[in-house]
């Protein structure tokens, strides 16, 4: 709400109320037939004074402004020589000022998130690599005034948007180009924290003396064949690294085999040997007495049937 608006407001109050109560005499009044008093006229005098205090409502140089918080309020003077910047006051709270000779600018502080389209870069030896930078920035408030000065015509323009989209984006991809062009492309992928800190570092040199940046990232893509060869690599790898598990499954499980087999064979020999010792014993053990002996107590006390012939012996032996 401008001071204008509220000037003419307070005039169009004031003549409403001296209307009413008939303490603003515009009006001319006449007596009817009646009696009653009617208006017939108005009193340019007073009408004169109303329109003159309006003009110079609409006229005169001052205006308002209150500076949000959060934001670095600029009072610019318009007279003086850079284009109109080199006197610059900064200011807070409600700020009066000349709408002609002065404007008030307020710069935001607080931090912002920006991720930037994907772009091209080129690393050492002409590789071209794809980035999709994001960041966090603010405007440094010390030096909000400095910045206004330099970037004035852009900021006019759009405001913060159009310096990060401007100016800002500039810095930045070429921070990011100019790093990488010192380094070889598995440098940027082997060792992208340290990248990463090297533009941050660079960037602070380009845009440190306006702004705050933290918490970059590149997003750095490898190209299409570098990354077709990495994955290659890799799946090369992992079938080299199953290889070699699979060989010493194998190794482990033939060793499993042999030692089974051994146990097995010395089992088997253990038992030849129990076997052998067993015969031999029986061996030592049998007699002819213990042999009729074994016949006798299976025999089932029948005699065979069967006619022997000659030179046969019975069953029993006996003497």
């Amino acid at each position: 709400m401008s001071l204008t608006f509220l000037l003419l407001l307070v005039i169009a109050l004031v003549v409403i109320i001296g209307i009413v109560t008939k303490k603003l005499d515009i009006l001319t009044y006449s007596t009817d037939r009646n009696g009653k008093q009617v208006p017939n006229g108005v009193r340019w005098k007073p009408l004169t004074f109303i329109f003159f205090a309006c003009i110079a409502a609409l006229l005169q140089p001052m205006n308002y402004d209150v500076i949000s918080v959060g934001h670095k309020g600029l009072l610019i003077n318009l007279l003086g020589d850079k284009r109109g910047a080199s006197d610059t006051e900064e200011v807070s709270g409600v700020v009066f000022y000349n709408k002609y000779t002065q404007e008030i600018q307020e710069i935001p502080l607080d931090q912002r998130h920006i991720e930037y389209p994907e772009s091209i870069i080129v690393a050492k030896g002409g590789f071209p690599c794809p980035i999709k930078p994001s960041f966090n920035y603010s405007v440094k408030e010390s030096t909000a005034a400095d910045m206004f000065t330099n970037l004035r015509s852009t900021y006019k323009k759009g405001g913060l948007e159009a310096i990060q989209e401007g100016w800002l984006n500039n810095a930045i991809i070429g921070a990011i180009n100019d790093v990488a062009n010192r380094h070889s492309i598995d440098y940027l992928f082997n060792n992208r924290e340290t990248y990463e800190a090297e533009i941050l570092s660079e960037v602070n040199k380009r845009i440190g003396k306006w702004f705050l940046v933290s918490q970059l990232k590149t997003n750095i893509q490898p190209p299409k064949a570098i990354r077709q060869s990495i994955e290659d690599k890799a799946t090369a790898d992992a079938d080299a690294i199953k290889a070699e598990a699979q060989a010493r499954v194998a190794q482990a499980d033939a060793q499993r085999k042999i030692q089974l087999a051994k146990g097995d064979s010395a089992s088997v020999v253990i038992r030849a040997q129990a076997d052998a010792k067993a015969i031999s014993l029986k061996q030592q053990e049998i007699t002819q007495t213990y042999v009729e002996y074994q016949r006798v107590l299976k025999w089932d006390g029948v005699m065979p049937t069967t006619v022997l012939g000659s030179g046969s012996g019975t069953l029993l032996n006996v003497k």
